[in-house]
């Protein structure tokens, strides 16, 4: 008797209950550790060194960027392969994925380590925030290589099913980063540097753990030989769908680097400070629903090709409920106690009432988030990649750019965080409207009950 629930008949509120922790906890686990660098810096250096980490959001984002090419492409090659029995494509998938990830690392390793100065300046520090950025950026770019194939290895252990397998290792890295980092920044007095430098021994290790995975046997696919090479017979499909995630990822760089930039030149210091632990905030709240949502893409595709469109869109819904549900829980203790839950970041600063307020703000802007995300998941997983490809980076340059420019010139600091709240949700009704089209398009009563 088999433990996977019933894609096409089981109750979807099972179904989502069954798939979803997994993906909920193996997000978590990465976004806790988003926030570890954050938390001993701004608690064991100061609140310059935490603006100084912050500014660079745009930037590894970039190298998020590459990962995430690497990682979506390389996995569904390999699903798809596994599915069809396919050995020798599946044979060919990591020695594909080594030499992406050496090639795109070699690349962002030598721009990172040649202009650093350059880099973090264009970010808007200055002062001491500007020598912790680089002090730290130029650390975590000697690292490059560990994060983009550790996480793009783990990710082809999501794409066999194995998703608790993946989250245990991704569980023991944040663990690692959790214990060493303040070992790294105190006794062994490298300061913010050494926040860095603990990330980089933490994705070591957690590159060794993923290797090992796999040259011990212990996958589902046939592996064939450890070697980097560049496979024609699936570097063009890796490339395909790879190219859907980078250009969401690349289009968030562009978000990115005007809301630092905006910040940094209508604020100070304190400012930039304060942002950067709202947006990690964000991020800690927002990912783990990501999580949640992971398992919809594969129940969509496979009641999509039985035909199932009414189980689609309830599927849809069913998901959709539960990750709202689960960003209200996240969410209740900042926006009761928002002072308290900054204060682990950044403690001693103090916060003014129109800060707070603009922090209840854009967290009271989060639930529209998964009405956004269920949309795109359905265009991904109906092989509609380039609209699922064009909306997000319409989305940046559309409707963010000008919102936030103009909010911006109108009511400064303050105009950052209105042009965000109204973006989220603007961008989630054109998103439903698009979806309500497209469902239209395959049944027009599935179209009409897409609220």
């Amino acid at each position: 008797m088999t433990n996977r629930p019933d894609l096409l008949n089981d109750n979807l509120w099972k179904v989502a209950r069954r798939l979803s922790p997994p993906g909920i906890l193996g997000m978590l686990m990465i976004s806790v550790n988003s926030l570890i660098d954050s938390v001993y810096l701004g608690n064991l250096v100061g609140a310059d060194a935490f603006a100084g980490v912050s500014l660079l959001f745009p930037l590894t984002l970039i190298i998020s960027a590459a990962t995430g090419f690497i990682a979506a492409g390389s996995g569904s090659v390999l699903s798809r392969a596994i599915g069809a029995g396919n050995v020798k494509v599946q044979r060919k998938v990591i020695p594909n994925l080594l030499a992406l990830a050496l090639l795109f690392s070699a690349v962002l390793m030598t721009a990172g380590l040649l202009f650093t100065d350059g880099l973090v300046a264009l970010m808007g520090g200055e002062g001491e925030v500007l020598e912790a950025g680089k002090e730290y950026f130029w650390a975590y770019t000697c690292g490059i290589f560990f994060s983009i194939y550790g996480l793009s290895a783990n990710g082809l252990i999501r794409a066999e099913g194995k998703v608790k397998e993946a989250m245990n290792y991704t569980m023991i890295s944040v663990v690692l980063n959790l214990l060493t980092t303040p070992l790294f920044i105190t006794v062994f007095s490298m300061g913010v540097a050494g926040a860095a430098w603990s990330s980089v021994f933490s994705m070591g290790i957690y590159s060794l753990l993923t290797s090992w995975y796999f040259i011990g046997g212990r996958s589902s696919f046939s592996t064939g030989r450890f070697r980097v090479r560049i496979e024609r017979a699936i570097i063009k499909d890796v490339i395909s769908v790879g190219t859907s995630s980078l250009s969401m990822q690349l289009s968030n760089v562009v978000r990115q680097f005007f809301l630092f930039r905006l910040v940094a030149a209508y604020g100070s210091n304190h400012d930039i400070a304060f942002f950067g632990a709202a947006f990690r905030l964000f991020s800690f709240v927002s990912v783990p629903a990501m999580g949640l949502l992971q398992p919809l893409q594969p129940v969509i595709g496979i009641n999509y090709g039985a035909d199932k469109w009414q189980r689609c869109m309830d599927a849809i819904k069913t998901f959709r409920l539960g990750a709202i549900g689960l960003i209200l829980l996240l969410l209740t203790p900042i926006i009761i106690f928002p002072e308290t839950v900054i204060s682990l970041m950044i403690p001693g600063e103090k916060l003014i009432e129109s800060e707070l307020n603009n922090l209840r703000l854009i967290f009271l802007a989060m639930p529209w988030l998964p009405v956004a995300s269920t949309g795109i998941i359905f265009f991904q997983a109906t092989g509609k990649g380039k609209l699922a490809t064009t909306i997000p980076v319409a989305r940046q340059l559309i409707l963010f750019v000008p919102l936030v420019l103009l909010l911006s010139l109108m009511s400064g600091l303050d105009g950052i965080y209105y042009a965000l709240a109204i973006e989220n949700m603007a961008y989630a009704i054109v998103v439903q409207l698009l979806l309500r089209k497209e469902l239209k398009k395959l049944d027009p009563q599935a179209g009409l009950s897409a609220g």
